[in-house]
């Protein structure tokens, strides 16, 4: 047998044994994903989250775990083709319906899996809604949330309440579409800010803040935090400055830089049209003055 002979033929049994090692290193690597995803559970230290929404609203509520201080908790991803920081993310969703609507859910302070042990570093609040009854009628909106401490900075702090009480206030704000499906007409977009007790939020957009706080992990150990979101009756447009404000509602400006929706309002203003319920509108919400 010649050496060129048994060079190639060396060569060849190379290529087909290395699929074969990648296949066996993937089939590895679901056995290892399956062992560890067997062995991974949350801890029993815990606080409970209530979330009230109004008619029409949708919540969602998402726990997000990342390595404690001095681990490393590297995981192979196949799709990166290297190692990576874990991280976890336990979600709890309630879909909107035509009632308001409370949930409760125990949110874990730790999450284990493998040799890694991971805290909770943040839950973040979503709220969705819908303003009519078209299938892109609705909005979304990240509406504040808790961030985790592992420890309190300061040793004097009050103890909290068992129960810890917060508020947001939603309001919709409306605007001409652009959009292809919606040219011309109103569409609307939603915010939360976190009010006081009385239900008030600050009257300059600048100064307002999303619902939620900060907390050590130890302080919101067994707590309860009850965050309440409310819609505001009061409509006002994306742009202050570019509506007129009338008796029976808003009146958009055009006449700066033919966008082909409301513009800054001149001096004097001048005023286009929109589409309304199939009307041609100059008045939001009353159509026509």
């Amino acid at each position: 047998m010649s050496s060129k002979y048994f060079s190639n033929s060396a060569q060849a049994a190379f290529f087909l044994v290395l699929p074969l090692i990648g296949a066996c290193s993937f089939a590895g690597q679901i056995a290892k994903d399956s062992v560890e995803g067997a062995t991974s559970y949350y801890s029993r230290e815990h606080f409970t989250l209530i979330a009230t929404v109004p008619a029409k609203f949708g919540f969602t509520s998402k726990a997000q775990y990342s390595p404690k201080q001095g681990e490393t908790c590297q995981v192979y991803s196949s799709g990166l083709g290297g190692s990576v920081t874990r991280q976890q993310q336990k979600s709890n969703t309630i879909d909107a319906k035509d009632i308001e609507q409370t949930v409760s859910t125990d949110v874990p302070l730790e999450f284990h899996i493998a040799d890694c042990s991971m805290e909770l570093t943040r839950v973040s609040y979503e709220v969705n809604a819908t303003y009519g009854s078209d299938a892109w009628d609705h909005g979304l909106e990240m509406a504040g949330g808790l961030s985790i401490k592992t420890e309190s900075t300061d040793s004097n702090a009050t103890p909290y309440p068992d129960l810890i009480e917060q508020r947001g206030l939603c309001a919709w704000s409306f605007q001409i579409s652009t959009a292809k499906a919606k040219k011309d007409q109103i569409e609307k977009l939603l915010s939360c800010s976190a009010a006081d007790p009385e239900w008030k939020i600050p009257e300059s957009r600048l100064q307002r803040r999303k619902p939620g706080g900060s907390f050590s992990k130890k302080a919101i150990t067994d707590k309860t935090i009850h965050v309440t979101f409310k819609l505001s009756n009061d409509e006002v447009p994306s742009y202050l400055r570019y509506w007129v404000k009338v008796p029976n509602g808003w009146k958009p400006c055009t006449g700066r830089w033919n966008s082909g929706r409301e513009e800054l309002c001149t001096t004097p203003p001048q005023f286009r049209t929109f589409k309304q319920d199939g009307r041609e509108c100059t008045v939001y919400p009353g159509c026509n003055e």
